[in-house]
C-alpha cells in the first residue's frame, strides 16, 4: 500500500467511515453486554434476557449459580424487589477475544424483602466485577464478584 493510499485509509478510519472487522465485533459485543445494565438491571426489561444470554448460559455468582436466561431474569426480579430504585453504572469495560470484563457500581435503597431480609430502608452502594464469555454473539458464561459482606452491613443484615 503506498503512502497516499495508507494516509487516506487512516483518515477514513479516524472519521469512522471504515471500521475494522474486529472492532465492529467488539462494538457489537459492547452494545450487547451494555444491555445487561441499561435494559435489564436499570429498566427491568426482563424479556431482554432471552436476547442477551445464550440458552446454555451459566452464571457463577457469589451466592448462587444461575442457569439460562430465565433464571437470570428471576435473579434480577428478586434483586429489584429488594432494591426497586436500583441503578447500576459501568465504571470500566474491557473486551478481548471472547471475553468481556466490566467493573460496575450498584446503588439502591433496600425497600423490599431480599433473600429473607426485611426492608431496612437504608441506602446501599456496592462495587463488583463481571467477566463474560461470549458464544454465538450472546453471553454464554459469567463469573461475578461483588462485595456481598459490605452490602449486608449497609442494609443492617449483619453488624
Amino acid at each position: 500500500m503506498n503512502d497516499d493510499l495508507l494516509s487516506k485509509y487512516a483518515d477514513a478510519l479516524w472519521r469512522g467511515d471504515i471500521v475494522p472487522r474486529d472492532c465492529a465485533e467488539l462494538e457489537r459485543t459492547r452494545a450487547l453486554v451494555s444491555r445487561i445494565w441499561d435494559d435489564i438491571w436499570n429498566l427491568g426489561k426482563l424479556e431482554a434476557c432471552r436476547e442477551v444470554f445464550h440458552q446454555n448460559y451459566v452464571g457463577h455468582l457469589p451466592l448462587m449459580t444461575v442457569h439460562g436466561p430465565d433464571e437470570f431474569a428471576n435473579l434480577v426480579r428478586m434483586y429489584r424487589q429488594g432494591f426497586p430504585d436500583v441503578h447500576l453504572t459501568v465504571d470500566d469495560y474491557i473486551a478481548s477475544g471472547d471475553r468481556v470484563v466490566v467493573r460496575w457500581t450498584s446503588r439502591g435503597t433496600h425497600e423490599g424483602e431480599l433473600m429473607g431480609m426485611a426492608a431496612s430502608h437504608k441506602p446501599m452502594v456496592m462495587m463488583g466485577i463481571s467477566i463474560f464469555r461470549m458464544q454465538d454473539g450472546l453471553v454464554a458464561e459469567e463469573w461475578e464478584g461483588f462485595d456481598t459482606l459490605g452490602m449486608m452491613k449497609q442494609v443492617g443484615a449483619i453488624p
